[in-house]
């Protein structure tokens, strides 16, 4: 009788399993439970003796069965594809002791504070972030989801800014500079001496000049000697100059009072030139030994006006208050294949602060491209490479400094500055300068419009200026055990020593399931098997009931014995 009892009274557990799961078909997020049964034995069968125990019942929860995902017109809804818990806690403002919560319910709404819950009131957590999706600890400095510090972790809040403004941080350009520009002039030096013509006097046949006479010219750190032999003219003399990296040499062709004049190859670049053997240069008349052909540009000129720029890209951008700037980015070619770039502004109350930039000067730089068109190097006026450094502008109405990249290309490869000849747009005019395209990332000051959840797990607000921005991203917890969790009301669960510690994920990563956005997850209880279990159990429980009628009528017959 006592095993009949154990019987019923498993089934009747059994039976409000399947009750709890047939109430909760349509609970987002519910993990259905299965009953499993064991034999209670209370003594060892021997081969003349059986004594009865009955049976224990083991509810069993399917917890890391995934339940289907359905589509939901909620933007702020999301579902988990794969292995992890939404973390959740009871409270808009939870103190630090307070007990963490893991759900699979991800139909999160807002509530009057802006904070978002699910249905049955508890309150989702993620990273706050920044503007570039980067995790965020609560002090806002950058952190990392296997720190696992669950004090990193937030309530989210869709209110928490509902005012931005995107400030610049990259500006993209693509241009073709006209190969075919005029370069700005180098330094130049000319001689004085009278009475040469360029073609047939004897260099040596003057006074100060013998045969095997030297002078050195110095560019960009390198050194070339030349010499002078008995034949060479005037014009030999600036032929074999002219072979010199950085230095060009030229005649006049009066006849008779004819003259060299040396100029420097690159505007920018100074050239020194000195006797070393006699003085032959001296004798040319060639003032300043050793004399130096001397830059004709140096940074800042375009800013000052010094050196009037090729062309000018004007660009306007935004500091972290919203406020609109137009810079350019002026150009000048400085020899071949070899320009200076200056992005420059405005300086003034609302502008540029002129102290941080004089003339309006951000930052200057050279440009250098291959014989094929494609961008050769970038890089600042000291030969520093540009590539992917940020430039820094410094504000005066209050606005944080701003670090800007500017992205002018691939190093080797056409996608950004080039250097053609003039193009011909559809109507047949000569186009000197084409600019292909001008990217900035910033905007003005605007209202959060709109907000979802991205299949990156981020919160993402969208503005009415056009930003669009993450400022949270969903944290996924994993366990090792997630079928040992402890069930609590709410559709949630506890940690337990079986379960073992919670893992704090990023969405995707490391063994944590994908977050879908606009989706739920549905319960994973089948209402077919659910029946199933249902008759099975009314079976079971009505065979035990059967066993104690049957030990009552035994028992009856027992005492009628006596009688």
């Amino acid at each position: 009788m006592i095993s009949g009892v154990s019987g019923l009274n498993a089934q009747s557990q059994n039976l409000g399993v399947i009750s709890d799961n047939i109430s909760n078909l349509n609970t987002i997020g519910y993990k259905g439970t299965v009953g499993r049964f064991s034999t209670l034995v209370t003594e060892a069968a021997t081969d003349t003796r059986y004594t009865p125990g009955g049976v224990r019942f083991h509810p069993t929860a399917l917890i890391s069965k995934q339940g289907l995902l359905q589509a939901t017109s909620s933007s702020t809804a999301a579902a988990i594809s794969g292995d992890g818990f939404f973390i959740v806690r009871d409270s808009s403002s939870p103190g630090s002791n307070d007990e963490l919560f893991f759900t699979r319910a991800g139909d999160f709404k807002p509530d009057d504070d802006g904070y978002l819950r699910n249905t049955a009131g508890y309150y989702v957590q993620g990273w706050a972030t920044d503007r570039e999706g980067n995790l965020l600890d609560r002090n806002g400095n950058t952190t990392s989801s296997n720190s696992s510090a669950v004090s990193d972790l937030q309530v989210i809040d869709v209110n928490r800014i509902l005012t931005a403004a995107a400030a610049t941080t990259n500006i993209e350009l693509s241009a073709n500079l006209n190969r075919d520009e005029t370069a700005l002039t180098g330094g130049t030096a000319t001689s004085t001496t009278t009475g040469i013509d360029y073609d047939t006097t004897d260099l040596t046949s003057i006074l100060g000049i013998a045969n095997g006479d030297q002078f050195s010219i110095t560019h960009n750190g390198t050194t070339t000697t030349i010499t002078i032999n008995t034949g060479d003219t005037l014009e030999d003399l600036a032929a074999t100059i002219s072979a010199v990296t950085g230095i060009n040499a030229t005649t006049t062709t009066t006849g008779t009072d004819d003259t060299l004049t040396l100029t420097a190859a690159f505007a920018d670049q100074g050239v020194t030139f000195a006797d070393t053997n006699n003085a032959p240069l001296a004798a040319l008349g060639i003032a300043g030994i050793p004399g130096t052909l001397a830059p004709t540009y140096t940074a800042g000129n375009l800013a000052s006006g010094t050196v009037a720029e090729d062309n000018t890209m004007p660009i306007t951008i935004y500091d972290s208050l919203g406020a609109a700037h137009t810079v350019n980015v002026q150009l000048v070619k400085l020899g071949q294949n070899r320009w200076a770039f200056e992005f420059t502004g405005q300086t003034g109350t609302d502008d540029l602060d002129a102290a941080s930039h004089p003339d309006g000067l951000i930052q200057s730089g050279i440009l250098t491209f291959n014989g094929d068109g494609s961008l050769g190097s970038y890089t600042d006026s000291s030969g520093n490479d540009l590539t992917n450094t940020n430039i820094t502008a410094t504000w005066s109405n209050g606005s944080n400094q701003s670090e800007i990249t500017l992205d002018l290309g691939t190093i080797g490869f056409q996608d950004g500055f080039t250097q053609f000849g003039a193009q011909t747009d559809p109507n047949g005019n000569i186009v000197e300068y084409t600019t292909n395209f001008i990217n900035q990332n910033g905007a003005q000051a605007g209202n959060m419009v709109n907000y979802s959840f991205t299949e990156d797990g981020f919160l993402e607000i969208e503005y009415a200026n056009g930003v669009k921005r993450p400022v949270y991203k969903l944290a996924i917890a994993t366990f090792e055990a997630p079928d040992e969790m402890e069930n609590h009301t709410g559709n949630v669960y506890r940690q337990t020593r079986e379960s073992g510690d919670y893992l704090l994920r990023e969405p995707g990563l490391n063994g944590a399931g994908n977050v879908v956005a606009s989706a739920l997850e549905g319960s994973n209880v089948d209402l077919g098997t659910e029946f199933t279990n249902m008759i099975v159990t009314q079976r079971a429980y009505s065979a035990n009931t059967k066993t104690i009628t049957t030990t009552d009528e035994m028992l009856d017959e027992l005492i009628r014995i006596k009688r």
